[in-house]
């Protein structure tokens, strides 16, 4: 009898950490002219969007638009890394070149790759595709050239890792779509596969097989993946699963999702939707 206790508390404390499916209490729309390219948010809650013509801006927690920046070019940035408020990385696949800007959106560095990187080591790097800072002065960048993932220092100018992709993908025509170094690790999103995570090294570790995923966000210590009809917030470091239905007549093609304590962020094709998280007891 003790046994059969044991194993219902079992039951019940694994189906709540995998099972937990809570709700969306919506709270706010904002509307914008032109259409959302891209979007993220920063550790402080703040939403980052760019539109088709490459201008970025950030708003507050409440959609409120804040400080606005308007390139000197048209040209709209590939991927941007806002974890550095102070430092805010934006990449441009078509320049092959990323810029940094300040806390008030002001440009105050703009590289080349080709310049930044040494000439010794650059006939080892060819296309590149995606491009993230991490926190130790690298660079992580998916190449398309040679299929491969590299880690580059800036600083001693030199590849410190390079990692192959071709044996890890089941189709090399899967687009990758997605890249980003989060506490450590390198999470690499691909179209019709999954989430590929490598260690700091480039060293392969495993996959989340989502193939169908939408976005791809995180939140301290869990990582938000959108699928177009619902959240799953996944625990980096434990198997916990909690997910969030997305109302219905809110999908598009563009639909990313943030979190920012109680809040949720959905970002579509040319709106912002807030949401509150209402926990089922």
């Amino acid at each position: 009898m003790k046994n059969i206790s044991l194993f219902i508390l079992f039951f019940l404390f694994h189906h709540f950490l995998l099972a937990q499916d809570d709700s969306l209490a919506f709270h706010k729309s904002i509307n914008f002219e032109n259409e959302i390219i891209l979007n993220t948010i920063d550790y402080y809650g703040k939403i980052y969007i760019c539109d088709k013509k490459g201008v970025i801006k950030r708003l507050d927690n409440l959609g409120n638009t804040e400080v606005i920046f308007s390139p000197s070019s048209s040209f709209v940035p590939t991927n941007f890394d806002t974890k550095n408020p102070n430092q805010i990385f934006i990449f441009y696949q078509e320049l092959q070149e990323w810029v940094i800007l300040n806390r008030f959106l002001t440009e105050i560095e703009r590289y080349k790759v080709s310049e930044k990187i040494e000439s010794s080591v650059y006939n080892q790097i060819g296309f590149v595709r995606l491009l993230v800072p991490s926190p130790n002065n690298t660079l992580w960048f998916f190449d398309e050239s040679d299929f491969s993932l590299k880690n580059y220092d800036v600083l001693n100018k030199q590849i410190l890792s390079q990692t192959s992709l071709g044996l890890l993908l089941k189709n090399e025509e899967y687009p990758i779509s997605y890249l980003q170094f989060y506490q450590g690790h390198v999470f690499l999103g691909v179209q019709g596969q999954g989430i590929l995570i490598f260690d700091n090294f480039g060293n392969y570790k495993t996959i989340l097989e989502y193939p169908n995923w939408v976005s791809i966000s995180f939140e301290k210590e869990f990582i938000l993946i959108n699928t177009g009809q619902k959240i799953i917030k996944k625990g980096l470091y434990n198997k916990s699963i909690q997910e969030f239905l997305l109302p219905p007549n809110n999908t598009s093609i563009m639909n990313n999702i943030f979190q920012f304590d109680s809040k949720i962020y959905q970002i579509t094709k040319n709106k912002v939707f807030i949401y509150t998280i209402s926990i089922k007891k």
